[in-house]
């Protein structure tokens, strides 16, 4: 396979950016010469880099800025123009865009405000805007934005502060924003870090090009090995998906920071499902699909952007860490804990090694040298060679604090760190130190990790243990489903009958049952079934029936039988006088097995999103859930039970048996096939309890439930 088509960025529903993001000319409408205007920085920017194409500044008042000719429109500008970049006001941009039109453009930025962010008046000049330039086939990246850069291009068409002090050289880190202003903030702090952008993109109010658009040109391009992504809502889940999906095939590390948490994305179902799927743990279950390290602080997005960087990934969860101070050690192994990494075991020819350079050390795992080791740079030079070859640990942090910026220790600590270092190069070397900005800069010259705060360094060695586990993990494309046959929605809506006649097309079996409509009926289906039974109402109209009367569980016997229908035959209708009785369910009693919940809601951008959790009552309290978009494999249903905090129940725990796993992952992935297929019809899934045997029992669905859309919501659910 050839670079070009290991990188190519086309896929089905996502249009080509070539012309806004690697534009061959490009116009400045607004151009100034003042450099603190907008057109005025954007044109500065763009003659102080390397772009190679044709630079028009437009403006009808001069006939030259910024030693360039200008001219006095779009119309009258003497070639092609791939990106014309319109820094001018709201009123003005209309005008502009339709002469973009007329000029044969292929892209334009809009930067200028006043548009669907100031209420209804914006929105509608938006929405001519985007309908206008979609029909004529021109890109629009905004309005409100801050612009892009391509670093590797020499193309700089933003106004963003950052770049004030000068152009940095490009880095092999791209940025894409939703946010002008918090990419600008992004770009800064990368720069006071010492890293180059390969590209800077802001969507802004996405009247057109939308993040997920941005994100999978960039996944395409061989010039960048990270991508670093704020996102506060997605328009579409065609491109998003797409996009992570070709980061994950080019192996790209992603480090997204999601922010505006709310319910509003759940279903509005009254099921327990839809309690635990929010907005939020949708988007926490695309990220964990497709790879995706999510920050919850901007320091932990730069941390983890540095880190990856580099360009190494450590190849196991062991950590190494050597200390000056005993203190700080125990605190590093607890972060390390916490983090679901493990300290390495020191083998015992390492520890005496150890102890024959330092005799008073703790060689045991955290590694206290004391601090003769800074004031000796043989010495730090020997204790890192030791724990580097040492085949124990993955990864090795090393905290020197102050020490290291002494000027008396600063150089010789760097060098003696930097020896042993190159012996090893297979390993990731961390080095917390507090120091200037210029003393951290030679420090991170020598190929190290460095961070101030040895907490920060263990989270950012957290997130490439999990790029790393992402690469290895086995992957494989959901199984197509059955042809989307055609489902049958009873009239009256689904009731647990019909509902778990659905299942069985999936492979999810029911208890033995028969619904039943007299006393007598319910007594000779539990003579045929076999004593203990469970009874219960039949109703789509009842979601609860516990709460109303309608279950009884362990009837031992005929009379049992008989004396629980007279009894809820009369109470199940006085309490839901609404519902529409379709019969009572006489079911076998499942002795054993793990109680889970396995349910799917309907996301109004993603789509069926497929959830599973150990269920019973404390479901709801311990939220101990796992979910992704559906369709999933197999494998992915595994790495979904792998997730849960309570997964040794399912496993075995404290000389339980072993569950039937293999079931349950294609029970899993069985009803999220049916969910995907049917996603125009089907609005909730919902099996609550669903019991996993031991050994190769099985799954057995003691009670299910399942909602339609309503007509008037069928059109438009995103489906697989």
């Amino acid at each position: 396979m050839s670079a070009t088509e290991h990188f190519s960025d086309r896929a089905a529903g996502v249009p080509r950016l070539d012309a806004l993001m690697a534009p061959r000319s490009v116009a400045v409408v607004g151009a100034s010469n003042d450099p603190t205007r907008f057109g005025g920085r954007i044109l500065q920017y763009l003659t102080q880099s390397t772009f190679s194409g044709p630079v028009y500044p437009v403006n009808p008042g001069r006939s030259e800025v910024q030693g360039l000719k200008a001219f006095p429109s779009i119309d009258e500008l003497p070639g092609a123009v791939d990106c014309a970049l319109l820094a001018i006001s709201a009123e003005d941009t209309e005008a502009a865009v339709e002469a973009c039109i007329r000029k044969g453009a292929r892209s334009a930025v809009l930067f200028g405000a006043g548009f669907s962010e100031i209420g209804a008046a914006g929105a509608a000049r938006q929405a001519r805007l985007a309908e206008q330039a979609r029909a004529a086939g021109l890109r629009l990246l905004g309005p409100n934005c801050m612009g892009l850069v391509n670093a590797h291009a020499g193309f700089y068409g933003t106004f963003a502060s950052a770049l004030e002090d000068g152009l940095p050289p490009p880095g092999r880190i791209a940025v894409a924003s939703q946010s002008g202003g918090y990419g600008g903030y992004l770009l800064r702090h990368l720069f006071l870090r010492g890293l180059g952008v390969s590209h800077f993109v802001t969507t802004g109010n996405e009247s057109d090009v939308d993040i997920g658009e941005v994100l999978h040109w960039l996944a395409g391009q061989p010039d960048c090995d990270v991508l670093l992504g704020y996102v506060e809502g997605v328009r579409s889940r065609d491109s998003f998906v797409a996009a992570l999906e070709l980061a994950q095939r080019n192996r790209k590390q992603i480090v997204m920071m999601k922010v505006g948490r709310t319910a509003e994305g759940s279903a509005a179902a009254a099921s327990h499902t839809a309690s635990l799927t929010g907005e939020d743990a949708v988007y926490d279950a695309l990220f964990r699909q497709y790879g995706v390290w999510r920050a919850r602080t901007s320091d932990e997005l730069l941390d983890v952007a540095y880190a990856a960087s580099k360009g190494r990934l450590p190849q196991g969860r062991r950590v190494g860490v050597i200390s000056i101070s005993g203190g700080v050690g125990v605190q590093i192994a607890d972060f390390v804990s916490d983090a679901g990494l493990t300290m390495g075991a020191v083998p015992e020819e390492t520890k005496a090694a150890l102890r024959e350079l330092v005799p008073n050390c703790a060689p045991n795992n955290p590694i206290d040298m004391t601090g003769s080791v800074t004031n000796n740079a043989e010495l730090m030079e020997k204790t890192a060679d030791a724990v580097l070859a040492a085949e124990a640990f993955d990864a090795v942090v090393v905290f020197i604090g102050i020490a290291g910026a002494a000027p008396s220790m600063a150089g010789p600590l760097q060098a003696a760190l930097s020896r042993a270092y190159a012996r090893h190069p297979d390993k990731l070397l961390f080095v917390s130190v507090t120091a200037s900005p210029e003393m951290v800069r030679g420090y991170d010259q020598q190929g190290f990790l460095v961070f101030e705060d040895p907490a920060r360094a263990i989270t950012a060695l957290q997130a490439l243990t999990y790029f790393q586990a992402e690469r290895e993990r086995p992957r494989s494309v959901a199984a197509p489903g059955s042809g989307r046959e055609p489902i049958e929605i009873p009239a009256g809506g689904f009731n647990e009958a019909a509902a778990k006649a659905l299942l069985t097309k999936v492979g999810v079996r029911s208890p033995k049952e028969a619904l039943v409509r007299s006393a007598d009926e319910a007594v000779a289906a539990a003579e045929t079934i076999g004593f203990p039974v469970a009874l219960k109402v039949v109703s789509a109209d009842i979601l609860h029936k516990s709460d109303i009367g309608g279950v009884r569980l362990q009837l031992r016997d005929a009379a049992a039988v008989r004396s629980a229908f007279e009894h809820m035959s009369d109470v199940v209708p006085a309490r839901a006088p609404e519902a529409r009785i379709d019969g009572y369910l006489v079911s076998e009693m499942v002795v054993g097995g793990v109680e889970c919940i396995l349910g799917v809601t309907t996301d109004p951008v993603f789509g069926p999103v497929v959830t599973f959790g150990l269920g019973g009552v404390l479901v709801e309290l311990l939220k101990d859930t796992s979910c992704r978009l559906a369709p999933v494999s197999e494998d992915e249903a595994r790495a979904m039970l792998s997730e849960l905090r309570t997964a040794p129940v399912l496993t075995g725990y404290r000389g339980e048996p072993a569950h039937d796993l293999d079931a349950l992952a294609k029970a899993i992935a069985g009803v999220s096939r049916l969910a995907a297929d049917h996603a125009e019809d089907l609005a909730t899934i919902e099996i609550n309890p669903l019991v996993v045997r031991p050994g190769d029992g099985g799954v057995v669905a003691l009670d299910a439930l399942i909602e339609a859309h309503k007509p008037e919501q069928r059109d438009g659910f995103p489906a697989h």
